[in-house]
């Protein structure tokens, strides 16, 4: 016995919904090709399926009465490492001895590559991100050409080849591959190349001369080097028989073995029972291999989970010792901070009693000071008035921005920098929050607010410096006179009359 055909579309992305709708349309599809009024007599189905039992599989055996020759075709729904997988073998069987030619490889009959279609449609099925369906692929820009190139080279979990035929100066009709991409889903992608730039974008980006417009290429998966069928008309033989004999090499596809209780409680019926002694060798060598097969992946699964558990204990044993490093460092930086605060209270205690002038109690406080010691800046009355009424922020604060101010006017002054870059200094060189402007929308709601009596002129005061977060949120807002470089401190409110601004 050997295998012609082999295909397996397998979906991460599943329920117990999804398998039980696999399932149904494999019935259908059983029913409609072979009802069970209408069998022919060298046609048996078997069946396995049961509530209890994860695994559904079909098997279609058609025997030649001339040569004895037998052909089964098997379907098989079931889960496998974590995916779902839908399975399609095709399997021969010689009924003599006879030495005569066979072909070790062929595309199974229509209507079985109509169901792979369907079921490609039916689930997400990815080889290397990309989906796995019965349609062509087509690159028409040198990316489009740059991206087929990574696929091949950066993608080393594709498992399926890649045939790639330039359509350019074709019509439709005149490709020798567009019919593949359904007869060959989940055995094989197919690409349609349909310029130049996509050609040489491939070329150039893989690093030698793979892609012709004249010849048809298949890229197979890594290791194996890309391949190009040096004829401009190629047989469609000369394309697909040695994508399906590769195929026909898979692995079979490992299931849990069929629960005991299920082969006892399965009716027996001339349609789903082969009695012959042959068959049933055949059924327990394809039972054992299964185990075989699933005992092999057990002990894969078994061994990747011991690599993992002890990768996992060392990094949980050095993250636990820098766990305890890092409770010893802020342990360390609390102590230090409470000595730091200690002596920040008393230096402040000792200051109130050499120079009580000195303390800053609140926001007013604050401004006063600035008024003294900020030459470069002005103070409309409002921001006393404001300043008197805000309560909250810590009045160092408030001091120290606004001797930051300070500073940026005297560099402004002094031609530091352009009135255009007033912005990007107070915001990189003096490190304060400095808003430049307000909405057009809060200036028309709110326009009187934002309007100051400073000195007998009306001054507008959109710019404004923010800090601060929740109880000690500020906002001081500014008159900024571009002209005469002078900067006017307007407003200190926790923050204006729309709350936004």
């Amino acid at each position: 016995m050997y295998t012609t055909y082999a295909m397996t579309l397998a979906t991460k992305k599943w329920t117990e919904g999804t398998r039980a709708q696999l399932i149904e349309r494999v019935e259908s599809w059983r029913q409609q090709q072979f009802p069970a009024d209408k069998l022919p007599g060298n046609v048996r189905i078997r069946t396995r399926h049961s509530p209890d039992d994860e695994v559904y599989r079909l098997a279609v055996e058609t025997t030649d009465v001339a040569s004895s020759f037998k052909k089964t075709t098997i379907l098989t729904v079931a889960p496998n490492n974590g995916r779902l997988a839908f399975d399609i073998r095709v399997h021969n069987e010689p009924g003599r001895d006879s030495i005569v030619p066979r072909k070790r490889a062929e595309l199974p009959p229509r209507a079985v590559i109509e169901l792979a279609c369907a079921i490609a449609n039916m689930i997400e099925v990815y080889d290397a991100e990309r989906r796995v369906a019965p349609s062509v692929r087509t690159l028409a820009t040198s990316l489009d050409g740059e991206a087929l190139a990574a696929d091949v080279l950066s993608a080393p979990t594709r498992r399926l080849p890649i045939i790639v035929e330039s359509t350019i100066g074709k019509s439709p009709e005149s490709t020798l591959t567009s019919t593949l991409a359904i007869d060959l889903v989940g055995i094989a992608h197919v690409v349609h190349v349909t310029s130049t730039d996509a050609i040489a974008g491939f070329n150039q980006f893989f690093g030698s001369v793979i892609l012709d417009r004249n010849y048809v290429s298949i890229l197979w998966p890594k290791p194996e080097h890309p391949s190009t069928i040096a004829t401009s008309q190629p047989s469609r033989e000369q394309i697909v028989d040695p994508i399906l004999a590769a195929a026909a090499l898979q692995p079979p596809l490992a299931v849990q073995p069929q629960p005991r209780a299920v082969n006892q409680s399965r009716p027996t019926s001339p349609q789903i029972t082969d009695t012959s002694t042959a068959t049933q060798l055949a059924m327990l060598r394809h039972e054992i291999e299964e185990h075989r097969l699933h005992i092999e992946q057990l002990d894969e699964e078994l061994e990747r989970t011991e690599n993992d558990r002890d990768e996992f204990s060392e990094l949980l044993e050095e993250e636990q010792i820098r766990v305890e490093e890092l409770t010893t460092e802020i342990s360390l930086l609390r102590g230090r901070l409470s000595a730091v605060i200690l002596q920040a209270v008393d230096l402040e205690a000792e200051l109130e009693r050499a120079k009580p002038e000195r303390v800053l109690r609140r926001v007013l406080d604050a401004v006063n000071r600035a008024r003294t010691e900020c030459t470069n800046l002005e103070f409309a009355r409002s921001a006393f008035e404001t300043a008197d009424k805000l309560q909250g922020p810590n009045p160092r604060d408030v001091l120290h921005d606004l001797k930051a101010l300070d500073s940026a006017v005297a560099a402004w002054r002094s031609d530091t920098f352009p009135s255009a870059g007033l912005t990007s200094y107070l915001r990189d060189t003096s490190g304060l929050d400095f808003v430049a402007r307000i909405g057009e929308d809060t200036i028309n709601r709110h326009g009187s607010w934002y309007t100051i009596t400073h000195n007998g002129e009306s001054l507008h005061i959109g710019a404004h410096l923010r800090a601060g977060k929740n109880r000690t949120l500020n906002r001081i807002y500014l008159h900024v006179d571009s002209n005469r470089k002078r900067i006017v401190v307007g407003k200190i409110v926790a923050h204006g009359p729309d709350s936004t601004s």
